[in-house]
């Protein structure tokens, strides 16, 4: 079945005459006719009653035509080349790490294409998310998703240390996980216990830090490491936020390869919309770019 012939059928149904429908569309009544026989045949049934040259939608003909309107204004709506304007959208971005950068480009796509609206959810403990609810994931590399996402590395980055600036170590220029055997920590915990990333990542590197403050908030945990009283762990996107505060150094923390860069991922399984193909292609452009 071919999109030519529904275009024929559903003209020839609309004048229910096939001369006419010929003339409308400049090509030969055998041509046409030939054409719905095809797709009558596989169909395995007739559209139309013909009595003579007069010819009838009957019941199947009636309910075949509804949709082929309905794909044929499908196709139409899909025909928008890349040079016009995208068509009103939403596109639902889930975020398991805070970016700037991405925050930021979202405020500049939804700037230049007043249309599209965004729908963003966030978590700052890399909780699970149902990727299938969202059109678009950020989170890290190393994250147990879905192996039928697709991704494209946004920026490589890792960790930063929050140290006391009254500790030896604020001296250094950076810091390596193993260092930090014998010190106190403030972490992230969410309301069922899980820790954030950081402190599995000490337990992976061979110990248990200290933990003598825990919070599911990252305003509470900004707060309490701002009086320098413990160590603390910042991915690349929240360095700058730390980087004023007097009672702390942010150093960079080493080791970790490329488990900690930034992705964004999308389900193969998931048709786009024209709206957020552009808005893939208009942050991987970006990203590229800068």
């Amino acid at each position: 079945m071919e999109i030519l012939q529904l275009q024929y059928f559903e003209c020839i149904a609309k004048h229910e005459n096939v001369s006419k429908a010929a003339e409308e569309l400049h090509v030969s009544q055998p041509s046409l006719s030939s054409s719905i026989i095809r797709l009558e045949n596989e169909l395995g049934t007739q559209l139309f009653d013909r009595n003579g040259r007069k010819i009838v939608l009957n019941n199947y003909g009636k309910y075949f035509l509804s949709t082929t309107r309905k794909i044929l204004n499908l196709i139409d709506a899909c025909k928008i080349s890349y040079g016009h304007e995208i068509p009103e959208s939403k596109i639902s971005i889930a975020f398991q790490n805070f970016n700037e950068r991405v925050l930021s480009l979202i405020e500049r796509f939804g700037r230049e294409n007043p249309q599209v609206s965004f729908n963003i959810y966030g978590s700052t403990l890399n909780e699970p998310f149902a990727i299938s609810s969202y059109d678009f994931l950020i989170g890290n590399a190393d994250a147990r998703l879905s192996a039928s996402l697709k991704s494209f590395t946004l920026e490589e980055r890792g960790y930063y240390v929050l140290v006391p600036r009254s500790h030896p170590f604020a001296q250094r220029e950076e810091l390596f996980i193993t260092d930090l055997r014998e010190e106190k920590f403030c972490f992230l915990r969410n309301e069922k216990g899980d820790f954030e990333r950081a402190y599995w990542i000490c337990i992976e590197n061979g110990f248990i830090p200290h933990c003598i403050f825990s919070t599911n908030v990252a305003y509470y945990k900004l707060h309490y490491l701002s009086q320098g009283m413990a160590f603390g762990f910042i991915p690349t996107g929240w360095r700058e936020t730390y980087s004023n505060i007097p009672a702390l150094k942010v150093i960079p923390l080493h080791g970790f390869g490329h488990m900690t860069d930034i992705q964004i991922f999308w389900s193969e399984e998931k048709a786009f919309s024209f709206a957020t193909q552009q808005f893939l292609d208009y942050i991987k452009q970006h990203f590229i770019e800068e």
